[in-house]
């Protein structure tokens, strides 16, 4: 009858139940829980983190992560394009460079080309007045016709006539300096053929830098009679060409061959930016040079096609380069921006419409795996379909998980309810047994016979208390030692004829239930097996027990007789325990102690109701 009752309130408890949950269920589908059940998910998904922040969850390699390997994606797809704006980059920066060197080269030769006319004119000069006999021979006339020649060109210093001894014999203008012997311009310039045109010369006569062309003059066997000289006004030709181009266009030099500025535009810019150029083969490279001001110009040389002359133009880098620099830095800067841009959005995108769902289904299903199957995640209303869809999944295995966990409890209750009915009755019946001893056992006389009843009658006293434990437990699957080891010295010191005296020290450890009959009984044979010492009138034991890294240590110790070896049914049921018993002496008293196995049992879990609608 008992058991039919345990029956029947269960079963109404659990259809109570399932009709709240049910209900609870039903309300939560339209709405999601209000503040105060936001509040229980955010403690729901911290409790959740322990299930979920396993190291499994964590990256394990640089690219295991879905940001990071769309992000190598994009990178990759946008690598070629990349490549060919900076490929393009590299070819407009070489053609805009060959576009400069040829502007330049053109710039230097068009300037040059009045110089070359007026060293042409010069050299024409004198070819013509080598064919005039009183110059050759410097007779009366030929100052006058010097002096005609040079008042008609206006960029000539002095034409003179000079001997094969190197004495100024005939000039247009007068001059104190009548000896070029060991001028270094007359003796490099007999030793040519023709015309040639010296460096940068000081000319007394007319007081003036002067570039010196002159024209050997030979008989009809080659020897050398003497030359026409013609000093060319480098001031003029420095006008003439600053005229042609303003310094602050672009900056012309003409150099010798041995690298001597013989005319310039300006001539402060020109020697500071062409003093490391090579004069002696210019290869028309472009070259880069700083002025004074630190100003960066570009420069070119090109041979002049006379005397070994190079003629050299720089123009302002910025104003040379300037728009394709920056066409060229678009180029290069162009794909950069692409890719921060993409990787930008790339990454806000995944963030907004990947992760930010994934992140709240990650504390949806945390909270479900707290037992709060009544969370309905609405948020997801404003997902994307794919989450949705998944959400609505989880909330579905949410609901039969719902379902196969209140069908678990009901069955669990009702086993549980089912062995608690079967220790009762076991309990009931062993206590009919005792009774039933204790009445046929009032005619045995005292003695060993009545010693070994007695015996008897606490061992059957002692199953009996352990079903009662088991009945009253609220979880069937455990009991607790300190309830067990205390319950069993009240029953030990009430049936014992002795004057005996049992204190028990045992931690609130959680045993299963399978180690309490032989436990007990264990415990029970070794108090039982302990006599008086001679002289005592009392026997005191210390009963104590702990459990440590899943091993139960039993410790009894008294002043006390015993065996040298327990009994044999305490040594049956050691082993049947798994472990062992040894005794010892520490002292005067008696220290039995029991090692047995014990495997943990977590405690029950009483709070967070199953089917609360807090997440």
């Amino acid at each position: 009858m008992d058991l039919e009752r345990a029956q029947s309130a269960k079963s109404r408890e659990g259809g109570s139940r399932e009709t709240s949950r049910e209900r609870l269920w039903r309300g939560a589908s339209g709405r999601e829980a209000g503040s105060g059940d936001a509040a229980g998910a955010r403690d729901g998904a911290r409790d959740g983190g322990g299930l979920f922040g396993s190291a499994g969850a964590r990256p394990r390699t640089l690219f295991d992560s879905v940001r990071r390997r769309l992000i190598l994606m994009v990178l990759l797809a946008l690598a070629p394009i990349a490549a060919l704006n900076i490929v393009q980059g590299v070819m407009q920066l070489s053609a805009a460079e060959e576009d400069a060197r040829q502007n330049l080269l053109r710039h230097a030769l068009a300037a040059a080309a009045a110089q070359q006319n007026v060293i042409a004119s010069a050299e024409n000069v004198l070819y013509a007045l080598q064919n005039v006999e009183e110059v050759r021979s410097a007779g009366p006339s030929c100052r006058a016709t010097l002096r005609g020649a040079t008042i008609s060109l206006p960029f000539v210093a002095n034409i003179g006539v000079i001997d094969a001894a190197g004495r100024v014999t005939c000039s247009a203008l007068p001059t104190t300096d009548t000896d070029m012997s060991d001028d270094a311009w007359w003796l490099s310039a007999v030793r040519q053929p023709g015309f040639s045109l010296s460096g940068r010369v000081r000319s007394t006569a007319a007081n003036r830098d002067v570039l010196v062309g002159l024209l050997p003059l030979r008989d009809a066997s080659g020897r050398l009679e003497g030359g026409l000289a013609l000093g060319i006004e480098i001031g003029w030709l420095d006008n003439l060409l600053r005229q042609q181009v303003p310094p602050t266009d672009g900056v012309v030099a003409v150099f010798s061959a041995s690298g001597e500025e013989l005319v310039s535009n300006s001539r402060t810019l020109s020697g500071a930016l062409f003093q490391a150029a090579p004069f002696a083969t210019p290869d028309n490279a472009l070259r880069e040079s700083t002025d004074p001001s630190g100003r960066r110009w570009t420069y070119a040389t090109t041979p002049l096609g006379r005397e070994g002359m190079v003629v050299a133009y720089a123009s302002p880098s910025d104003s040379l380069f300037g728009w394709t620099l920056v066409t060229v830095a678009a180029s290069f800067a162009l794909p950069a921006l692409v890719m921060v841009a993409s990787l930008i959005a790339l990454w806000v995108a995944v963030d907004r419409i990947v992760l930010r769902w994934l992140l709240y289904l990650r504390r949806v299903t945390a909270v479900y795996a707290q037992g709060h199957y009544g969370f309905r995640p609405t948020r997801l209303d404003s997902a994307p379909s794919e989450f949705r869809m998944l959400g609505q999944s989880v909330e579905h295995m949410a609901y039969a998980v719902r379902q196969r966990d209140a069908r678990l409890r009901e069955n669990l209750a009702e086993k549980t309810a089912l062995v608690r009915e079967i220790h009762h009755r076991i309990k009931n019946s062993l206590q009919v047994v005792v009774s039933l001893l204790s009445l046929y056992g009032g005619g045995i006389g005292k003695g060993e016979d009545r010693k070994r009843f007695d015996q008897l009658r606490t061992r059957v006293n002692t199953l009996a208390l352990v079903h009662r434990i088991l009945y009253e437990a609220s979880d069937g699957s455990q009991v607790r030692l300190s309830e067990l080891l205390g319950e069993l010295a009240s029953l030990i010191e009430g049936s014992s004829d002795k004057h005996l005296r049992l204190m028990v020290e045992a931690e609130e450890t959680r045993l299963p239930t399978d180690m309490a009959v032989p436990l007990a009984l264990m415990v029970v044979e070794l108090v039982l097996g302990l006599s008086l010492r001679p002289g005592s009138t009392s026997l005191g034991v210390l009963i104590t027990g702990s459990v440590e890294a899943d091993r139960l240590r039993l410790v009894l110790t008294g002043a006390a007789d015993a065996p040298e070896e327990p009994s044999g049914l305490a040594g049956g049921f050691a082993t049947q325990l798994g472990g062992t018993l040894t005794r010892d002496h520490s002292g005067d008293a008696l220290v039995i102690v029991g090692d047995f196995p014990c495997p943990s049992i977590a405690s029950p879990d009483t709070t967070a109701p199953e089917g609360a609608s807090r997440a």
